[in-house]
């Protein structure tokens, strides 16, 4: 499976071109966007990301700088899938957006009891990739640029419990790169914003790269 992974698109609006131009060159069997779509809008944005991902399969969940409108959109297109278990193929995917607290009082953040207590509802296995917008604490890829770990401690826990395959997560710009907590691969996406995106080969083995995301693609 040939996965493309987006997050933190942040209504920049050169992340529409360049994955139109990546889309029209490239085929992908599954587009999962991982948060922050826009900066507390505006929906139009939203709009005009899901017209480039038309025809696409598409997992999707809301950041903490996302609004009940955009959500609201993803759930009547059916790409929503926060709380959510999706199957595709022979794979899983378990979905939670949103942030876990922080200090600028963004729109869509929650306590890490409800984190947790929600995503422990679900089962998962070595087929089960769990998608977040937060990464997990502690992870070596959630610092930010003042030096805080600001990841979610119930996402790490969880992943500790439930061992899923992988975690997909986005969120803290500055943090980058993969990480192993047991057996579980915690894949960092770039920001979008940034021109950056990443590619999922699942297979025998994973395969990652960055890809650029340019509008002369």
């Amino acid at each position: 499976m040939r996965i493309l992974a987006l997050s933190d698109l942040h209504s920049e609006g050169t992340v529409l071109e360049g994955l139109k131009n990546l889309l029209d060159k490239e085929r992908f069997d599954l587009v999962i966007i991982a948060g922050d779509i826009t900066q507390r809008g505006p929906l139009s944005y939203a709009e005009d990301l899901l017209d480039v991902l038309r025809g696409e399969k598409v997992l999707a969940i809301h950041g903490n700088m996302d609004t009940q409108q955009v959500i609201d959109l993803l759930e009547r297109n059916g790409f929503f899938f926060h709380l959510s278990k999706a199957e595709v193929g022979e794979w899983n995917f378990v979905g939670f957006g949103g942030s876990s607290p922080t200090p600028f009082g963004t729109p869509i953040e929650y306590d890490e009891k409800q984190i947790y207590d929600e995503l422990s509802r679900f089962r998962m296995n070595s087929k089960t990739i769990l998608v977040t917008h937060s990464p997990p604490y502690n992870s070596g890829i959630d610092k930010t640029s003042a030096g805080v770990i600001a990841g979610s401690k119930s996402i790490r826990r969880i992943i500790e419990e439930k061992k899923p395959f992988m975690d997909i997560c986005g969120h803290i710009h500055e943090g980058g790169g993969e990480a192993v907590i047991g057996n579980t691969k915690v894949i960092k996406v770039p920001p979008a914003m940034e021109g950056k995106a990443v590619e999922i080969e699942l297979g025998n083995n994973v395969a990652t790269r960055i890809i650029q995301l340019a509008t002369s693609y």
